[in-house]
């Protein structure tokens, strides 16, 4: 085994690491005294490993030999059989080829998918606890959820979620140039390109493939959580209620989901599972990235969990590939696509009603408490739907003491006065690539 490794080391630095599109991941520096490891997770075909190589790539701009970083992923089919044994081999065979960096203390290794590998959480442990080593790991949604690293590692990590492309990163994939200040023929092209990540999301994998080809590899990726994630993971025998719950989940992205309701369905259809049963399936929809739920804003825990809850996909691109005809589906797609990127916030998202019963999509609070308003509306050009959506954030500024809040749209513009401050309109374009989300203007 110590042969092999040393030959995975040998071959990784004579070759070349790729040069990903960039991602705009925070990676923390540490004090020489405080001892993480960095771990990345996330739903799968997120871009972990390609994180993994822009890090590599910034390391060897700020000018760490290439020497002193390792990449290794455990699903190499030639590392079928490692065992936890193995991985002190992997050191061993690393300072046997590079006996100078002994002492170093700068060395940056980066193991991928190193669930596979029994035991791992003890050989991190002690490497953090021994040696001057800068671990960074990754593994699939299925075997290394944050809150599960976090007990093995017991406060040993720090953990970074990556996500699909958000619009600017799609915008550097594309190597499409913007700015807060674009003309009218750069805002038409934005808005073009607005439109399109829209529909096919931000799976890194499937942004320059034609329609029916992403739709069948997104396909897949589901596939893959049902079957890998959650059926092999947690034993599930009842199949259909888990393909049910996922297909109804996504279909009907950026509403209100009924548990109850989904349950009735399946029965008439001859499918008998419990509503335990659902809710279970739906944490671990959660715990693999692949659907998020947000609750209704309200200061008693006790309301805020009885009340229905809204069901968002991880991705725009899901909508798309599960959706028949997914061309009726911008609204949904839109209200997604500002979820994910409010979630890439890292704020705390809810979902607001007035006394009235008037809804608003989105509040979302900072660490400091601050909050903010946002609906979301395809378009502004109906003036019952314009009555409808300022009318639902007037009450919720009124209630909350809010002087400012925002509407996105798909590609309309503009302010709107009423007595309770200034409502904000903007289209998604915009809104993704503004400060609104990391420095509320």
């Amino acid at each position: 085994m110590k042969h092999l490794l040393k030959q995975l080391i040998v071959d990784f630095h004579a070759g070349n690491v790729p040069s990903p599109s960039p991602r705009q991941i925070q990676i923390p520096k540490f004090p020489s005294r405080v001892r993480k490891a960095v771990t990345l997770i996330g739903m799968r075909r997120s871009g972990k490993t390609w994180s993994f190589y822009q890090i590599i790539q910034d390391l060897v701009k700020q000018g760490v030999p290439f020497e002193k970083m390792f990449y290794i992923n455990f699903e190499d089919d030639r590392l079928l059989n490692i065992k936890t044994e193995d991985l002190q081999k992997l050191l061993e065979a690393y300072f046997e080829i590079y006996p100078s960096q002994a002492s170093a203390k700068d060395l940056h290794f980066f193991m991928d998918e190193i669930h596979v590998v029994p035991g791992w959480e003890k050989f991190v442990r002690r490497i953090l606890d021994t040696e001057s080593i800068s671990l960074y790991l990754s593994g699939s949604s299925a075997k290394m959820l944050s809150k599960e690293i976090s007990t093995s590692l017991r406060g040993r990590t720090i953990t970074r979620e990556i996500f699909p492309f958000s619009f600017r990163e799609y915008l550097d994939h594309k190597q499409i140039p913007f700015s807060k200040i674009a003309s009218t023929k750069e805002q038409a092209i934005l808005n073009h390109h607005a439109q399109k990540y829209l529909m096919a999301g931000g799976f890194p994998e499937t942004l320059d493939l034609k329609p029916e080809l992403h739709r069948e590899i997104v396909q897949g990726y589901l596939d893959v959580v049902i079957y890998r994630d959650m059926i092999e993971r947690y034993h599930i025998q009842n199949h259909s209620a888990v393909k049910h719950l996922l297909l109804h989940s996504i279909q009907n992205s950026a509403t209100l989901i009924s548990i109850h309701k989904i349950y009735l369905d399946l029965k008439s259809l001859g499918c008998p599972v419990s509503k335990d049963s659902l809710y279970q399936f739906m944490n671990y929809f959660e715990d693999a990235f692949c659907l998020f739920t947000v609750p209704v804003y309200d200061l008693s825990l006790r309301k805020r969990s009885i009340k229905p809850k809204k069901v968002y996909a991880a991705d725009t691109g899901l909508i798309t590939a599960l959706t028949i005809k997914s061309e009726l589906d911008h609204a949904s797609r839109l209200e997604t696509a500002v979820f994910n990127q409010l979630r890439r916030s890292g704020k705390d998202i809810f979902y607001y009603q007035t006394r009235e019963g008037k809804k608003v999509d989105f509040l979302f609070q900072d660490h400091h408490g601050k909050r903010d308003l946002l609906q979301v509306s395809l378009s502004l050009r109906d003036p019952s739907t314009v009555k409808r959506e300022v009318q639902a954030l007037q009450g919720a500024m009124l209630e909350l003491g809010i002087r400012e809040s925002c509407i996105v749209t798909l590609d309309e513009e503009k302010t709107i006065k009423v007595p309770e401050g200034t409502v904000h309109c903007l289209p998604f374009w915009r809104w993704g690539l503004s400060n609104c989300i990391d420095n509320q203007e």
